[in-house]
């Protein structure tokens, strides 16, 4: 059974991790993936991607088994949307798909990965993205300013 331990990584590593090990899971095998934190933003990302999982807390962290279960979901939710730091990185690649190359563009390379950016970007938003890459405030308000053109362009 694959095991992978992301107790002692920094963000977004433990979703990388995952993504990558879930790339490789073969039919039938459960992976294994033990974690300082509940994986709480990861959970709902697996069920739409058609992948089952059992959390339990042990003595040495969260234990998260995760299996192939099914057919990809779509989410039906929508919202109002607007792209500012509280925007959720996956929601808009859905609503923009060319916002991929503008995010690569601006250092957000792990997205150039297909299966890391099912998983991946549905964990973070542009917020959290931007102190992850340590992005200046100057930076960042341009690349607000570039995904704010995206949707100007497309109404």
């Amino acid at each position: 059974m694959p095991f992978i331990d992301v107790r002692n990584l920094e963000p977004p590593q433990p979703m990388v991790k995952v993504a990558k090990a879930l790339e490789e899971l073969k039919e039938g095998e459960t992976l294994e993936v033990l974690g300082s934190r509940p994986f709480t933003h990861l959970l709902p990302r697996l069920e739409e991607l058609g992948y089952s999982y059992e959390l339990k807390e042990t003595e040495e962290g969260y234990l998260l088994r995760i299996w192939r279960s099914g057919e990809e979901r779509v989410s039906k939710e929508e919202e109002e949307f607007r792209i500012d730091e509280n925007t959720n990185v996956g929601k808009l690649l859905e609503k923009y798909p060319e916002a991929l190359n503008v995010l690569i563009e601006f250092g957000f390379t792990p997205l150039k990965n297909p299966l890391l950016r099912r998983i991946l970007p549905y964990t973070v938003t542009l917020g959290q993205a931007k102190k992850i890459k340590r992005m200046s405030d100057d930076k960042f308000g341009k690349l607000l300013e570039r995904l704010r053109e995206l949707e100007e362009w497309k109404r």
